[in-house]
């Protein structure tokens, strides 16, 4: 996807539905693969956990993405079953450095354990 930051999130959401069923089909061009500065990758989607993405030069970072997995959990001191959803990032320490990495994996988080409050940011 072209120019992601000029996009609204609704728009994002439904590109990334094409090009991942175009992904699925085999479909994607060299054009719609070459030059971009980020990925993300699910290999949850195979029933992965964790894996260490290899970053395709010459992006700046890729996103992995893991199952989902039920697992016991604090909330409001009591134990219950939660859902949690392994990340990992790599990223290419010549462009980004470690502390915005760690921010950025941490806003990350927090957008997908509270969906509405991305939608609600202007």
């Amino acid at each position: 996807m072209r120019d992601a930051d000029r996009l609204s999130i609704f728009r994002i959401a439904q590109l990334i539905g094409e090009l991942a069923d175009k992904a699925r089909k085999r479909k994607l061009t060299i054009d719609e693969m070459k030059e971009g500065s980020f990925s993300i990758t699910s290999f949850g989607s195979i029933g992965g956990i964790f894996a260490t993405p290899v970053l395709n030069y010459p992006q700046a970072g890729i996103l992995g993405i893991g199952r989902i997995l039920q697992t016991p959990i604090v909330r409001d001191n009591e134990i219950v079953i939660g859902h949690i959803m392994p990340l990992s990032l790599t990223v290419d320490h010549r462009i980004v450095d470690g502390g915005e990495t760690t921010r950025f994996i941490y806003h990350v988080m927090e957008y997908l354990t509270d969906p509405v409050s991305f939608l609600m940011e202007e």
